[in-house]
C-alpha cells in the first residue's frame, strides 16, 4: 500500500513533528507555549464543576441546553458567551453581547473556522512572515493565495502590507483578509505600535478586506498593558478577534472564543462542523467568571510570569551572550532567539534534544530564508528554580555545535 499516495495533500503539507525524535525524556519543556502549571486553579475548578452538576445536572451535559437552545452547537454555551461579552464590554467596548461571540475548542479551532469561512480558491491573505503556523495552514488549505509581509520592531511592516494589497489588485486577486497577532506576536514577541493599528485598519476599509486579530496573550503583559486592541478601534466591523482560556487559564480547558460584529461571526457558525464546543467546560467557566474569578487570576499570575521573564533574560546574558540574540518580551509566553552566523542550528537542535531540552524550530514559525537559525522558547511551564540549567545546558548546545563563519546559512 502506497499511503502517501493515498493520502491528502493537507495531511501531506501538515505541520506536525516539532523536534527531532529522540529516545532522551524531556526534562526541560521550553518548546510548548502554556501558561504555569502552578497556577492552574485546580481547586476552584473542582469546585465550580461539582457546583454546576449538582445544580444543572444533564443541561450540563448535553448537546444544548436553555437558555440558546440548539444555536448552542454552532456558539456554544450561551452563558458563557454572556460572560466573554462582558468581559470585553470592559476590556474593548464590545457591544455586541453573545450574539458576537462564537466559542471553540481554543482558538486555533475557531482561527480554522475564520479561514474556511471568508477564503475562497484564488482569493488574497496577508501574514506576518514568521506567525502561528497552524492558522498559515488552514489559510492556504482554503486554496488561497497566502502573501507574507516581513515584522519589524514595532509590528508587521504596513507599507509592506499595502504593497502586496496593490500587487493583489493588479493581477486581478480579491483580497479577502488579513491575519496578524499585533500583541506578543508569536514568535518574535513584538508589539504593533498604535499608529501601525490605525493605518492596518485604514487599509482594510480601502481595500474591503476584514482582520483576524489573534489576542489570545494580550492579558499577559509584564511592563504595562499593550496598546488598544484592533477589535476596540474598529469603526468600520471589519476585525474579528480571536482569544483562548488555554492560555489566560489552562491549555487543558481548550477554550477559545471569536468575537467581532454578529453578521461576521454567523459566518463562522455557518461552517462549524464539530457539533460545538463542551457544554460542561462552558457552564463550568461561565460561573467561574460569573463570580469576578477571572480578573484576579491574571492580576495573580503576572508577577510570577515577570519574574520567570527576568530569570530567563539573565541566563540567556550570562550563558548564551556570544551565541544568541533577542528581544526581551514585554508579554505574552516566548523568547525569540536569533542564532550567531556561526551556530550550526540543526545540530544545536538535535544536541538539546540528546540533552532532553526542547525547543521550537524556527522554520516551523517562519517563512525566513534563515529560519533554521531561529529557536522559540517557551519558559512559563518550567520551574523558576530550573530555567536556570536548562538555559545554561542550551548555552553549551550551542558553544559546542559551531562552523566556520564562511558557512552562513
Amino acid at each position: 500500500m502506497d499511503l502517501k499516495d493515498l493520502m491528502s495533500e493537507r495531511a501531506r503539507r501538515s505541520v506536525r513533528g516539532h523536534f527531532p525524535d529522540t529516545a532522551a525524556t524531556v526534562t526541560h519543556n521550553f518548546d510548548q507555549g502554556m501558561p504555569a502549571p502552578e497556577t492552574y486553579p485546580f481547586e476552584e475548578l473542582k469546585a465550580y464543576e461539582a457546583r454546576v452538576l449538582d445544580q444543572e445536572g444533564v443541561a450540563a451535559c448535553s448537546y444544548w441546553g436553555f437558555p440558546g437552545g440548539r444555536a448552542e452547537m454552532e456558539y456554544g454555551f450561551a452563558g458563557l458567551r454572556d460572560e466573554i461579552s462582558r468581559f470585553l464590554q470592559t476590556r474593548d467596548g464590545f457591544e455586541h453581547g453573545r450574539a458576537g461571540v462564537i466559542v471553540g475548542a481554543g482558538s486555533a479551532n475557531v482561527l480554522s473556522l475564520a479561514a474556511h469561512g471568508f477564503l475562497n480558491p484564488g482569493d488574497g491573505a496577508i501574514v506576518e512572515e514568521s506567525s502561528f503556523p497552524y492558522m498559515v495552514a488552514y489559510m492556504r488549505s482554503t486554496g488561497a493565495d497566502v502573501r507574507t509581509a516581513p515584522i519589524q520592531d514595532d509590528g508587521m511592516d504596513i507599507d509592506a502590507v499595502e504593497a502586496r494589497l496593490k500587487a493583489f489588485r493588479a493581477e486581478g486577486v480579491r483580497p479577502k483578509m488579513i491575519y496578524t497577532i499585533p500583541t506578543y506576536q508569536v514568535p518574535t514577541g513584538t508589539v504593533m505600535s498604535l499608529e501601525k493599528r490605525k493605518r492596518l485598519l485604514a487599509l482594510a476599509e480601502a481595500y474591503d478586506l476584514i482582520i483576524v486579530e489573534d489576542n489570545c496573550y494580550y492579558e499577559l503583559w509584564y511592563d504595562a498593558p499593550p496598546p488598544p486592541s484592533l477589535l476596540s478601534l474598529d469603526r468600520t466591523g471589519r476585525v474579528i478577534q480571536s482569544d483562548s482560556m488555554s492560555k489566560m487559564l489552562a491549555p487543558g480547558v481548550r477554550t477559545g472564543w471569536m468575537s467581532g460584529p454578529p453578521a461576521l461571526i454567523d459566518v463562522l457558525a455557518s461552517v462549524r462542523q464539530d457539533l460545538g464546543h463542551s457544554q460542561l467546560i462552558g457552564h463550568t467557566l461561565a460561573a467561574w467568571m460569573a463570580d469576578g474569578k477571572l480578573k484576579p487570576h491574571l492580576d495573580s499570575v503576572r508577577p510570577l510570569y515577570r519574574r520567570k521573564r527576568d530569570v530567563v533574560a539573565a541566563a540567556l546574558d550570562a550563558r548564551c551572550a556570544k551565541f544568541v540574540t533577542y528581544r526581551k518580551p514585554t508579554g505574552g509566553i516566548f523568547f525569540w532567539l536569533e542564532l550567531a552566523p556561526e551556530v550550526d542550528g540543526p545540530a544545536v537542535r538535535e544536541a538539546l534534544a540528546r540533552d532532553g531540552i526542547a525547543c521550537r524550530p524556527g522554520e516551523q514559525l517562519s517563512s525566513l530564508a534563515d529560519a533554521k537559525q531561529f529557536l522559540r522558547m517557551s519558559f512559563l511551564q518550567v520551574s523558576e528554580r530550573e530555567l536556570e540549567r536548562g538555559v545554561a545546558l542550551l548555552g553549551r548546545a550551542l558553544a559546542g555545535n559551531l562552523r566556520p563563519v564562511a558557512e552562513k546559512v
